[in-house]
């Protein structure tokens, strides 16, 4: 674990929660909100977070929106940062995609199921639907926050040759 990764992850969750976001309202301000489940973070987290709805209709509910991922993005960036070079896998966006699957799993279907509001329970409206829904949304952000983090770190990198400075 790097603390240059901690960094990098910081930044491209941040930077992947401003782009979830984005595209949400976006989604809802053409008409297409209803792809919007297929991209919410609250799906992947079994609707442990507090719903920020109408994204598309008022200016300050999508800057709150806006920020609200934003500070989801951080925090799961900082721990794919941390858990980065665990992950089995070779590219930063398919460690992205088994990172949010993890969390997925362990959010979306486990904790769910303990409590008894996951799949085996109607009362929670939790359907195989949603199950799928929220596994799509959770492969999505983990694309992008691996991608992200790839842009980040090369962005935040140093350079490959050193500076060679004549004299005046």
């Amino acid at each position: 674990m790097a603390a240059r990764d901690i960094t990098d992850g910081a930044i491209a969750g941040a930077i992947t929660g401003l782009i979830i976001g984005l595209l949400t309202i976006i989604l809802g301000a053409i008409g297409l909100a209803s792809i919007g489940q297929y991209i919410n973070i609250n799906n992947v987290l079994g609707g442990f977070l507090p719903g920020v709805s109408g994204a598309g209709l008022t200016i300050s509910a999508s800057i709150v929106l806006l920020i609200f991922l934003a500070i989801v993005g951080l925090i799961l960036g900082i721990v794919f940062g941390a858990l980065y070079e665990r992950i089995p896998t070779s590219s930063a966006v398919s460690k992205g995609v088994v990172f949010m699957v993890a969390i997925w799993v362990i959010f979306g279907l486990l904790i769910p199921l303990i409590l008894g509001l996951g799949a085996g329970a109607r009362a929670a409206g939790v359907t195989f639907a949603s199950i799928v829904t929220s596994f799509i949304a959770s492969i999505i952000w983990g694309a992008i926050l691996g991608a992200v983090f790839t842009w980040v770190a090369r962005r935040a990198a140093a350079p490959t040759r050193p500076v060679v400075r004549t004299p005046p």
